[in-house]
């Protein structure tokens, strides 16, 4: 039985302190100072600072940085931030920069519309975390189509499309480039436009492969890519951590490493309803591409965005693989070292270019 001299007790408790908090909240707002934030409760720090070229920066919607100032804090290649819902986007990345999130890249499958951008560029304005923001266009049949302008549009056409595109927009990177399982000749078209657009702006690319496992889909998007003119170590290609542990991971990854580029896992941290692969499985293709000496072609993402796995709801969000994944790379015995590597050093030496005079 309660004793309702306690039950007192406590209810006054309760209420002092919920008045105390109150009137915490109302003096912060009289004088002008709002709550202190709160301190990451893990960090991701820089390793091996890297070699950056004279001139180089990371094009963020904050504004153009030094790579240097990314050396504390994890940087996410392949994410979707952008969304209507400027407020939950906001509240979602001050809480994934409490997990150690310094930086994301905001990928796009097609040409934004202008409130769309606007959107992204008030997210960025509210948000501690740096916004990248990456264009271009997407199509994996089953999936994705082109619209049907792109399809009419001649590679000329595109390549001026997407270099003002990037301009008027502060783009930071291409992406994500994605191609079917049998590339058809708009992508390969498409593929052309954007090697041609990189060597005219010097933005890095990301590629988008199908979820359904596509070794050979990798080496055909770099053929394409190189044959343009586009050094590889300015590429990465995307969801390698989808090829299934019978199409030999290892040796696609191997070959995207050989040929300069870096080794996309970006589906990490959550289920992915196209890619059945588990997540041990995902963990085993980091051990391996370590072993095998590819640590500085190896970057991680999650891209995500699908809003039910947000913190708000029942998952890590932007932070998924910093939360989820992570510690399964802790526990199977990855080193710490690597895994800053991985999330600060490898993505600041992809999204580093030189801008054109």
């Amino acid at each position: 039985m309660i004793d309702p001299t306690a039950r007192r007790r406590q209810f006054s408790r309760r209420e002092a302190l919920g008045l105390l908090g109150t009137a915490a909240a109302a003096g912060a707002a009289a004088s002008g100072v709002g709550l202190p934030p709160l301190r990451a409760q893990q960090r991701f720090t820089s390793v091996e600072p890297p070699e950056f070229p004279a001139g180089a920066v990371i094009r963020t919607l904050q504004g153009d940085v030094d790579p240097t100032a990314l050396a504390d804090g994890a940087t996410l290649f392949h994410e979707h931030v952008g969304r209507a819902d400027v407020d939950l986007a906001v509240e979602e990345l001050q809480a994934c920069a409490f997990d150690g999130l310094g930086c994301i890249v905001d990928a796009a499958t097609g040409r934004r519309t202008q409130q769309q951008v606007e959107h992204l560029n008030a997210i960025a304005a509210r948000s501690e975390v740096r916004i990248v923001m990456a264009g271009g266009y997407f199509e994996d049949i089953g999936f994705a189509i082109y619209p049907v302008r792109v399809a009419e549009m001649s590679e000329d056409e595109l390549v001026e499309e997407l270099v003002a595109d990037a301009a008027a927009q502060r783009w930071g990177a291409f992406g994500e480039i994605a191609s079917s399982l049998e590339m058809r000749p708009d992508e390969r078209k498409v593929h052309r436009a954007i090697a041609r657009a990189h060597l005219r702006t010097g933005l890095p690319i990301f590629t988008h492969t199908p979820h359904e496992s596509c070794p050979s889909c990798a080496m055909e998007q770099m053929d394409v890519i190189e044959g343009v003119g586009v050094d590889l170590s300015r590429v990465v290609i995307g969801h390698m951590a989808t090829i299934k542990p019978e199409h030999d991971p290892l040796a696609t990854h191997t070959a995207i490493a050989k040929r300069g580029a870096f080794v996309g896992l970006d589906t990490l941290g959550h289920e992915m309803g196209r890619s059945d692969i588990p997540e041990a499985d995902k963990v085993r293709m980091v051990q391996d591409l370590l072993d095998a000496g590819l640590e500085d072609h190896i970057l991680l993402s999650s891209d995500q965005g699908n809003m039910r796995q947000f913190k708000r709801y029942y998952g890590h969000g932007w932070a998924s693989v910093l939360m989820q994944f992570v510690p399964k790379l802790r526990y199977a015995g990855v080193p710490e070292h690597s895994i800053r590597k991985m999330l600060v050093d490898n993505p600041r030496r992809f999204l580093a270019f030189v801008p054109p005079a």
